[in-house]
């Protein structure tokens, strides 16, 4: 499965690129992140690697790449790879565009609930674009 997410934050890149640089702010719009475990020196660095614990699951997250403006993560837990590609781009000085492309690869057990479980997945997906908007937002 394979959908795209756009918003518009109301704030410049420049803020932006600075929250989105540091993994610790994922605290800050995903509420049922108990933990992460870095496992590389420079956190959210290309090749980085982390465990991030959730109240119901746990991903193993692997930087295929980090950029100013894109961000490429793969996210594996049993049943499932989720590869996210996050751009941004300046609108004008006040307003950053966040294009978010998701693909997610479901296997053994998951796939056979594929139809109703895709749902599930890009609810997620939606709600936690919406909740980084308005960590942004909110400055």
């Amino acid at each position: 499965m394979k959908f795209t997410k756009e918003v518009v934050l109301d704030r410049p890149i420049e803020t932006v690129r600075v929250i989105t640089s540091d993994p610790a702010h994922l605290h800050g719009w995903q509420p049922d992140l108990v933990s992460i475990t870095q496992h590389s020196e420079t956190p959210g660095a290309p090749g980085a690697t982390a465990t991030l614990r959730y109240r119901k699951f746990t991903l193993e997250e692997t930087v295929l790449s980090a950029t100013a403006d894109e961000r490429i993560s793969r996210y594996r837990t049993t049943g499932m790879v989720h590869t996210i590609t996050n751009r941004y781009s300046a609108i004008d000085d006040r307003h950053t565009l966040l294009v978010c492309d998701n693909e997610f690869e479901l296997s053994g057990l998951l796939k056979l609930g594929r139809r109703v479980l895709e749902k599930s997945l890009r609810e997620q997906v939606e709600r936690n674009v919406e909740n980084f908007k308005a960590f942004i937002d909110a400055g």
